[in-house]
């Protein structure tokens, strides 16, 4: 079996199993992207499924697991409507209602927050899956390894549970993983294949999206031998970009307040050969770790909607040389994305039109035209600003992009959603634009 990174991840998860003689297993998770194609394509691996307060998902894609479904939803905000909505046509799954709980988005820290509120009820209901057409029992010393952009590390023995990522919360699953540790042999699964890290990863690598991080990038016209930093630098996808643009000439450093995205981030580079071009820290944009005047070029890509942008953007003002250039892209939630399928008006409309994100962001963050008015604020010189349209067609990304559509649409919507997709996978015209706005400028 091949294990190459185009490789569908539900393969090299298999694989995964499969190195360690496993068969079947527990799974528990969070993003659709995920767990889809085990359900989907290798279903007699999946002994049960726990969703861990979801954004939401796709019902139909989960209808034959029956009763060895488990979800975890919180009591207001976030996606619940959608998971109730979604949870009546599944009338012998499981669900758990966390109380006093709001899932806002993707960051939330589930784990630290609520860990001892989901953990005992998870092993109740993987105890009550686990007799017949249970997982395979095993028993293997602490190890780690990779399949194919897929981070694995054992611990514990009994049967197989397979965490995958919980989205992108700092601690991920290691405030419970001791508790499961104690009856399961519990399979850990990060990397860039999986998760977040996968969606920044894949978006990292997309044409779209490096044609509109390009445009800023060359804007800011980075000179060999400069320092360069990233402000919110997630995976550190941008950062071994830039690195390889301008031929490993620049010390590159990304801040990120996000451990599990810094340890990611460290073992992709490491892994790439780059942990003497790129370097690390943790740190908030809001207050960042570094000196004044100390930086030749700072910028930011799709992380002002998530702090204080009013407090984010003299930050980076202040590390920048004179001289040094400030570069920032957000997101444009104030305009329509462009989906590219016959789909009737209503739904169309519906899909594309502001907002058209389940993740409310900072109260105080920046996702519209305002970065224009705040950047003339910051007393720069040579400022440019522009809009950008980014088009993602590459199936990947594609896929990422519907994983956060689907568990939004009704059953019948989501019919009619695959029926078009179909369709333009058919006639290779599936794309989906998404606008940015940009904003470049030097500290005098």
């Amino acid at each position: 079996m091949t294990t190459q990174i185009d490789t569908p991840v539900e393969e090299r998860i298999v694989e995964v199993l499969r190195r360690l003689g496993i068969e079947r297993a527990h799974f528990a998770s969070r993003n659709l992207n995920d767990w889809y194609g085990m359900v989907a394509r290798f279903p007699d691996s999946v002994a049960s499924l726990t969703l861990v307060c979801p954004l939401g998902f796709d019902a139909s894609a989960l209808a034959s697991l029956d009763a060895r479904l488990l979800v975890f939803n919180g009591d207001r905000g976030g996606a619940t409507e959608t998971i109730n909505r979604n949870m009546a046509g599944l009338p012998s799954a499981s669900m758990v209602t966390l109380p006093d709980y709001v899932y806002a988005n993707n960051y939330a820290d589930i784990a630290a927050e609520r860990g001892n509120d989901f953990a005992g009820p998870m092993l109740d209901f993987l105890a009550g899956n686990g007799a017949k057409g249970g997982p395979s029992a095993v028993s293997h010393p602490v190890q780690d390894g990779e399949v194919g952009g897929v981070f694995y590390k054992v611990a514990g023995s009994g049967p197989a549970l397979v965490l995958l990522p919980l989205g992108a919360a700092p601690a991920q699953w290691d405030p419970v993983v001791a508790a499961l540790t104690e009856r399961y042999c519990v399979v850990t699964l990060t990397g860039p294949a999986l998760g977040m890290v996968a969606s920044l990863e894949s978006r990292g690598r997309t044409p779209g999206y490096l044609s509109a991080v390009g445009s800023l990038i060359a804007a800011a016209a980075i000179q060999p031998g400069e320092s360069v930093l990233e402000v919110g630098c997630g995976t550190g996808v941008l950062c071994r970009w830039v690195a390889r643009q301008t031929g490993n000439a620049n010390p590159i450093a990304g801040v990120d307040v996000n451990a599990f995205f810094l340890r990611e981030a460290a073992e992709i580079a490491r892994r790439d050969g780059m942990e003497n071009v790129v370097s690390f820290r943790e740190g908030s944009a809001e207050s960042l770790p570094f000196d004044d005047n100390s930086t030749d070029v700072v910028f930011s890509s799709t992380v002002i909607q998530r702090v204080n942008a009013d407090r984010m953007l003299p930050e980076m003002v202040r590390v920048a040389k004179p001289g040094g250039r400030i570069a920032v892209l957000g997101h444009a939630h104030d305009m329509n994305r462009w989906v590219n399928l016959s789909l009737s008006p209503a739904l169309k409309a519906r899909i594309e039109s502001p907002p058209w994100v389940d993740d409310p962001g900072h109260p105080d963050g920046c996702d519209d035209s305002s970065l224009y008015r705040r950047f003339a604020g910051l007393g720069l010189e040579d400022t440019r600003m522009f809009p950008f349209i980014s088009t993602f067609s590459e199936p990947i990304r594609l896929r990422f992009l519907q994983g956060g559509i689907l568990p939004t649409l009704t059953p019948e919507e989501a019919e009619e959603w695959r029926t078009a997709v179909a369709q333009a996978e058919s006639d290779g015209t599936f794309f989906i634009s998404t606008p940015f706005h940009c904003a470049v400028g030097t500290k005098p």
